[in-house]
């Protein structure tokens, strides 16, 4: 049966979940920066509930979670994953982060390594990039079109994504999502992201990762660069937003993936 409970986090901000299907192991979908409710971002992987439980959460500042907290940083989102995996007592999980969801999967997994069969960052974690720590001036000349006018700036975020593949309807849907995002959340959020440095945190990691990278991101990124620190699989002809660009050829990679983990996994 489908649950629609809310936990608190660390620090008492309250985070939505929702979990689908059953099985003995989880996959926790974990969204991007502006993310809508978990079901919503992850729509087209939906149908991995026939075979696995799937636990969908709204980071804080996200979907149906609180918007009340200080600071948004790195480590109290993976706080975060951590309250409602802990809740839930899922000792099988493998945990997806797109975007900024990376970084939050990153630092879930110090405080929950004993629990994760494997890691699977999409499109994110790329190296000499606001996942490797940017100097104070440099982040205020990243928020500032944010802060002078978000929906405005969001929007053309969103416009830099899009390719022919997508329907005018879905591009209309996901314009009609900005202006229900929370600026202050989402700008903090950026601005910690760019504080934060995943080369910190790699070192500590204990559990696999392998990434799905889109072609169209690779560019900016050396994939020599990016394959210093992960293994990674790149989906060909699409952008940012892959899983939902080309849900058939991401969805090939992501259960190529899972196999693979579960293939190696000691259970």
């Amino acid at each position: 049966m489908d649950k629609l409970p809310i936990l608190k986090s660390l620090d008492s901000v309250k985070i939505f979940y929702e979990v689908i299907g059953e099985g003995d192991i989880s996959l926790v979908l974990i969204g991007g920066l502006g993310a809508p409710t978990g079901r919503v971002c992850w729509r087209n992987q939906l149908k991995y509930a026939v075979k696995y439980k799937l636990v969908l959460i709204d980071l804080a500042g996200h979907g149906r979670s609180g918007k009340n907290r200080e600071k948004y940083t790195m480590e109290l989102y993976g706080q975060d994953i951590k309250t409602v995996v802990e809740s839930l007592d899922l000792d099988k999980i493998i945990i997806l982060g797109w975007s900024l969801g990376g970084a939050a999967v990153l630092e879930s997994e110090l405080l929950l390594s004993d629990r994760i069969i494997g890691i699977i960052p999409i499109d994110s974690l790329f190296p000499n990039s606001m996942y490797t720590k940017m100097d104070e001036e440099t982040i205020k000349g990243v928020i500032r079109p944010y802060e002078d006018d978000f929906v405005k700036a969001y929007d053309e975020l969103i416009d830099s994504f899009i390719s022919d593949k997508f329907d005018s309807k879905e591009i209309e849907f996901l314009h009609s999502q900005t202006p229900k995002l929370d600026a202050r959340s989402m700008i903090s959020a950026l601005a910690e992201l760019a504080r934060w440095n995943m080369l910190d945190i790699l070192p500590k990691v204990k559990s696999p990762i392998k990434s799905i990278i889109a072609e169209r991101t690779i560019q900016y990124y050396p994939k020599e660069e990016y394959e210093k620190y992960f293994d990674a699989v790149y989906v060909k002809g699409v952008g940012h937003l892959l899983s939902w660009e080309d849900p058939e050829a991401f969805n090939e990679v992501l259960s190529q993936l899972i196999e693979e983990f579960l293939t190696t996994y000691s259970f």
